[in-house]
This record gives structure tokens, C-alpha cells and sequence, in this order.
């Protein structure tokens, strides 16, 4: 990756594992955050003293990013504009420097922060990506109203580590120094029908997405839409969209979980080839995976995530 770039996947505006895809966001459409639609993770942010911020804890964002709107509320100035990396493409935005953001745990000053569109981010305002959340204890609950949070790793490896529940384990992320970029995103191993998978976790994503090549080798099968309206489309946070295939796969494998009939999106994402996987069957594993657990913990210091039915 080149200095100073930001490798971010983008957001997808499609459905969960009941293989129902909503209808793509038109242009005057309202634009509001409904976390408990999209099933993803949640927390409220606090930004040199303005409380009761929302941003999705996006592990497939190697960096944070904040909705342009608000930028002149904060009184933030931008600093210059850096490459972000999207499920798009490769995108120049530009970036701000807080002073002191804090959710939870999370306790950092002087972040820097790469601007989106609201829009983009289906109404949130922003994103918290692994350049602030590497070496902290992620916790998301899917039963009820959603709710994530953000802790410290646990000192005590028993309790956690050990428990009887399906884990997987994963290279911990690595922050660069000095600009504070993720260098690696969260992937784990799943198999698809058999064929070996690198899978990315995206906990900032309502759906998985697959490349051509995990389509073809597991004999993905093209998913029927209700209407020309549902979306075929993925959206970066400065809302630009790619088109999208809805497809269907079967026999997802996640440690000890196997999953049929898997709603999905298939395209020729610039994120694969940005993670090198263009020419190898991989997916970025959403939230429609990850909700089918009643619990999901990931601890990104230690490298492991814990599902609990």
C-alpha cells in the first residue's frame, strides 16, 4: 500500500440471509441512520466534546471516516487529501485532524479522520475503522435491539479464549506508523462448498460480497430480485456505487457453522484486487453471517473471534 493511502471497502446497500434485497436509495430519498435495520454494530462518539455521535464499527476499514457535513460543527480544518482504497476504486478525499475522539475504550488523540458523504453511510456519522479500533475487544449483540461496544482485551484468558463456543482465529491488525493506517485487515479462513476461502470480516456491511472467481468455483446461482428497483449496487462512503450481481451461495463453512442458501453480492470489486485476492475465490463476510449468532466478540489484540448461538 503507498504511503499515506486509506484502504476502505465501502458500504453495501443490500439485504441479509433471507435472500430479500432492498430497494436501492434514490437521490431524494431521506437519508437517516436505522442501525436496527441494517443489523450493523452501533456506538455513540464523542469528538472534541460533541456527544451523542453515531458511527458503525466498520472492521474492514482500515481507516476512520467522518461525514462532511459535520466537519465545520467540530470546527475541524482539512489537512490535505490521501487515497482511499473502496470496494469502488481508489478514491483522493480529503482528511481532518481531531483532537480527541473517545467511545467506550476507546481513548485517542489526534486522530485523523478521511471525510465521506452522509449518504454514503446510510445516514451515520461515520465510520470507526481498524486504525482506531486495532488492540481493542469488540462486542456485538444481534438478538433485540442491536448494541456493540468497545472494551480492552481481557487480562484473563480464561473465560474467553477458553469458552466452548465456535472460535476462529485471525491475524491480529497492524497499525503503520506514523500516519496510523491499518495495514491489515481482519481475514479469516471459511470454505465454500469445499473451496477454501479468504474471508474478510466486514462487520460495516449488511451483506457479503464474493468475487467472480468464488462464484464460478462454487457454482453460485443467480438470486431472483422482487423488482427492478432492489438494489444491484454497492456504495463507498463517498457514495459512489459499483453494480452489483445478487447471487446466491451454498455450504458457507465458518469455523464450526455451515451455512445454504446465502443471499450475496458478486462483482469485480477494486477492493479484491486491492487486497491482492482478485485472481483466488474470496468474500467479505457481513453482518448477514454474523447475525445469525445471538453474540459475536472479537478480540483484535489476541486475534480470535468468538460466536456464541
Amino acid at each position: 500500500m503507498a504511503a499515506g493511502a486509506f484502504s476502505r471497502r465501502g458500504l453495501v446497500l443490500a439485504g441479509a440471509s433471507s435472500l430479500v434485497l432492498p430497494r436501492m436509495t434514490r437521490a431524494q430519498d431521506p437519508v437517516r441512520a436505522d442501525p436496527d435495520h441494517s443489523g450493523r454494530g452501533v456506538v455513540e462518539v464523542e469528538i472534541d466534546g460533541q456527544t451523542g455521535l453515531r458511527f458503525a464499527l466498520d472492521t474492514a476499514a482500515s481507516a476512520s471516516v467522518l461525514a462532511s457535513d459535520i466537519v465545520s460543527r467540530l470546527g475541524l480544518t482539512v489537512g490535505g487529501e490521501v487515497d482511499m482504497h473502496t470496494v469502488v476504486g481508489v478514491e483522493r478525499v480529503p482528511w481532518v485532524r481531531a483532537g480527541h475522539i473517545r467511545s467506550g475504550a476507546l481513548n485517542r488523540r489526534d486522530p485523523r479522520l478521511a471525510i465521506g458523504d452522509r449518504r454514503g453511510m446510510l445516514g451515520l456519522d461515520g465510520l470507526l475503522g481498524l486504525d482506531l479500533l486495532a488492540g481493542h475487544r469488540l462486542e456485538f449483540r444481534f438478538r433485540g435491539r442491536h448494541r456493540a461496544t468497545i472494551g480492552r482485551p481481557r487480562i484473563e484468558e480464561q473465560g474467553f479464549l477458553a469458552a466452548e463456543r465456535p472460535r476462529v482465529r485471525f491475524a491480529p491488525p497492524v497499525v503503520r506508523e506514523p500516519d496510523g493506517v491499518a495495514e491489515r485487515l481482519m481475514i479469516v479462513d471459511a470454505r465454500v462448498r469445499g473451496v477454501r476461502v479468504p474471508a474478510v470480516i466486514d462487520t460495516g456491511a449488511e451483506v457479503s460480497l464474493i468475487n467472480p472467481v468464488l462464484a464460478e468455483a462454487a457454482g453460485a446461482t443467480d438470486l431472483a430480485v422482487r423488482s427492478a428497483g432492489t438494489a444491484r449496487a454497492v456504495q463507498s462512503p463517498t457514495g459512489r456505487a459499483a453494480v452489483a450481481r445478487p447471487m446466491i451461495i451454498d455450504a458457507l463453512r465458518l469455523g464450526d457453522m455451515v451455512l445454504d442458501r446465502l443471499g450475496v453480492l458478486m462483482g469485480d470489486f477494486h477492493i479484491f484486487r486491492h487486497l491482492g485476492l482478485a485472481d483466488q475465490p474470496a468474500m467479505l463476510l457481513g453482518v448477514d453471517v454474523l447475525g445469525v449468532f445471538s453474540r459475536v466478540v472479537m478480540d483484535l489484540q489476541d486475534g480470535e473471534l468468538l460466536m456464541e448461538i
